[in-house]
């Protein structure tokens, strides 16, 4: 099935491959990546957290976030102290407004 918006020949599947085997590194690449197949498999009835292709996209996402790190409590806890704090700089910001 097509899903608008998604390059033409789209596979979620040959996308994973060529993010994982040399390795992408770029978050924001891999994240667009990441969200295209999400849609594709919403698109084809597959369950998101059980599909192949976007597991091994996250696994690499996760990779270069250094996501182990965060399952340290006081790690955890930095990060969202970090997100709160900035969160209440900008609460009259745009992004927030919009995000409302």
């Amino acid at each position: 099935m097509s899903v608008p918006d998604l390059p033409a020949g789209y596979d979620r599947h040959r996308a994973a491959l060529a993010i994982v085997d040399p390795g992408a590194c770029n978050p924001s690449g891999v994240a667009l990546t990441l969200h295209q197949a999400c849609r594709q498999a919403i698109a084809e009835g597959v369950a998101q957290h059980d599909d192949p292709a976007i597991r091994l996209i996250g696994l690499q996402l996760a990779w270069l976030l250094n996501v182990g790190r965060i399952l340290d409590g006081a790690e955890y806890a930095r990060l969202i102290e970090h997100c709160t704090a900035r969160a209440a700089e900008r609460q009259t910001s745009p992004v927030m407004e919009t995000a409302a």
